[in-house]
């Protein structure tokens, strides 16, 4: 590996978290692998209601309806397309945390596209382990032996309907119809970037964790590591979720409505994966 590796850590402006230990440990860590051939930089996070009331790329990306704070009320051809959507990809109603998120890192899959070289994804609430970067070597080697798209450098295990397979000594390819893994750290060459944004929807209607766990709809493989390259306090990474909770009426049976779609679509996804494992166990 020649190239130089930028690796992007997402913080947020003026928020009270402190990301100097984290960048401390990086640099340390990076003194002491044979592995030099990395940079480190901190990427500006989007602030999702302050871009939002400035008409930024949250304001272009939200969905009329699936928002937490001025949802629309859709007549009856609008319910039906929004039915047919959550029968495809998994829907939810979104918060300006959660579009702020979503937009961060969408921004840096078009600086992967711009640089055409693979990059490191880190959100700022985590901490490397000792041997990061030998196990980011070990990704990049995926990457560009055409093995994978993307790298998880950590995923969360607590989350339910997940099944695993084995590739090998290293790493797991992970499969979960409902998503949400986290998007702590990750390794993305170009073309799984150009994958994520080509097959990305216009507006945003599920959470970035939940979107990238969504292989059957941007087709980017990817591949997670056996051992997480990260430490995460699981509870204090998440974002704030949209909440439902003041939802009356129609908003609400359509919330209801559409969660049954997606509970559809969960079992679909799950009967295919199944079958699809069973014919290449006989083949």
């Amino acid at each position: 590996m020649s190239e130089t590796i930028p690796i992007y850590i997402i913080h947020l402006e003026n928020c009270a978290r402190d990301i100097a230990p984290l960048l401390w440990h990086l640099n340390y860590l990076l003194e002491k692998t044979p592995h030099k051939n990395f940079s480190v930089e901190v990427f500006r996070a989007v602030h999702g209601h302050k871009d939002f009331l400035a008409k930024g790329i949250t304001y272009t990306h939200t969905h009329p309806v699936f928002n937490d704070f001025s949802p629309h009320l859709p007549d009856v051809k609008e319910t039906l397309d929004l039915m047919r959507l959550a029968l495809k990809i998994r829907v939810n109603f979104q918060s300006f945390g959660q579009l702020g998120c979503f937009a961060s890192h969408y921004l840096l899959w078009q600086e992967c596209m711009k640089l055409q070289k693979p990059i490191i994804v880190l959100e700022d609430d985590v901490l490397p382990t000792f041997d990061f970067f030998e196990k980011c070597a070990l990704g990049l080697e995926s990457l560009y032996g055409n093995k994978t798209q993307m790298v998880r450098l950590f995923a969360l295990y607590f989350k339910r309907h997940r099944l695993k397979k084995s590739m090998g000594h290293h790493f797991d390819r992970l499969f979960s119809p409902i998503g949400g893994m986290g998007t702590q750290g990750y390794i993305l060459s170009p073309l799984g970037a150009q994958k994520l944004l080509e097959n990305c929807p216009a507006q945003w209607v599920l959470p970035v964790d939940v979107y990238i766990d969504a292989y059957y709809t941007h087709k980017a493989s990817c591949l997670t590591l056996k051992t997480p390259a990260l430490f995460v306090d699981e509870l204090a990474s998440q974002v704030p979720h949209a909440s439902a909770d003041y939802f009356k009426g129609k908003l609400k049976a359509l919330s209801y409505l559409l969660r049954a779609c997606n509970y559809t679509l969960k079992c679909k996804l799950f009967i295919q994966h199944l079958l699809l494992s069973f014919l290449d166990r006989k083949a």
